[in-house]
């Protein structure tokens, strides 16, 4: 496949003053009990994870054509001007009457909207990086049709009637609810009897071709997901992939459990390949990420008392600075999380 592939990255520093004042303020206007606790400052805290995701990128996919950074009217301290970054407002692309909004679930419908983008592109959080070489055909076909990496974990057959109880459970996270009801969806709209399955927690790759095919056809995406805090009762992305892999002749790529492989504690049983590693203890990512040798890992849900060490193996892993990183930033050590430690 010859043609140009972007990468989008969401990313937000919570820091800033300007952003937590306009949260605080935001969270007056919605009701408390439609917040959940998927809210909590944990999910706007970084550590640079955005610095190193893209000097992955330039380290494993130098044949990208461009970055695009989607950010609530903010700029990364280290970033300077390139021709290959581009830093979008939110302004640039979510409808006026939904702004501001601290929710990925709704950014993510309008990444169609961002100027220039390629027809093909690759979407990440800031938390995910790349961690050995790949090629355009890891994310996209020699037709052009996007890659789906999901996680053979999650596969099972279900019922509406189940659907229903797992959807009324309290003990269910938000997060696995806004995949039953994309799986419903899809279902109840189509016909199509289909498997559950989980994505992968990776970069997905699509097109703006079926994305807005996608939106098109179930509006209600864009309805149920406005919200600009996370309420539960989103529906998920991997609505994107139900229709690409069974319409749109998208293939599938099932990532290996590693977990089972973790219990064999031996080195003989490897799976053949892992699409991505995610773990919410960093001392278990490193070690998957060295043994199994995945497409890409995430950092997810980092403890701050795990930062400085998590920020030592990324200089590690990532030493090159990218030719977009401020050259002050180049020569200095890390950050102030490392102080004393």
């Amino acid at each position: 496949m010859q043609t140009a592939i972007d990468f989008v990255f969401l990313w937000c520093d919570g820091a800033d003053p300007d952003f937590v004042r306009q949260k605080a303020q935001r969270m007056k206007e919605v009701r408390p009990e439609l917040i959940t606790e998927n809210i909590g400052d944990i999910r706007y805290v970084q550590f640079d994870e955005l610095k190193y995701a893209l000097r992955s990128v330039n380290q494993f996919a130098p044949w990208f054509h461009h970055i695009f950074i989607v950010t609530n009217n903010q700029r990364p301290k280290w970033l300077i001007d390139h021709p290959k970054i581009s830093v979008v407002d939110h302004k640039e692309i979510i409808p006026k009457d939904l702004q501001p909004v601290f929710s990925s679930i709704c950014i993510e419908m309008y990444l169609d909207r961002i100027p220039g983008l390629s027809e093909h592109f690759v979407y990440s959080n800031d938390d995910m990086m790349l961690s050995r070489p790949l090629m355009p055909g890891d994310f996209f076909d020699a037709q052009g049709r996007p890659i789906l990496w999901m996680s053979n974990a999650g596969a099972a057959k279900m019922t509406s009637t189940q659907a229903n109880l797992i959807l009324n459970d309290d003990s269910i996270n938000s997060w696995q609810k806004t995949l039953i009801r994309a799986w419903e969806l899809y279902r109840r709209k189509t016909g199509r009897r289909i498997p559950f399955f989980t994505p992968a927690h990776a970069m997905d790759a699509y097109n703006i071709f079926m994305f807005r095919e996608v939106l098109f056809r179930f509006p209600e995406l864009l309805q149920t997901n406005s919200s600009p805090f996370r309420t539960g009762g989103e529906i998920s992305r991997v609505l994107f992939s139900y229709v690409m892999a069974n319409e749109l002749g998208c293939q599938c790529l099932f990532r290996q459990n590693t977990r089972f492989f973790n219990r064999m504690k031996t080195r003989f049983f490897r799976p053949v390949e892992v699409l991505a590693v995610v773990r919410d203890h960093f001392a278990k990512l490193k070690r998957d990420v060295e043994l199994f040798k995945p497409k890409a890992f995430c950092i997810n849900n980092l403890r701050q008392d795990e930062a400085p060490e998590m920020i030592r193996y990324l200089n590690d892993k990532f030493p090159q600075p990218a030719p977009w990183e401020c050259g002050e930033n180049n020569l200095r050590k890390v950050s102030y999380f490392l102080v004393q430690a």
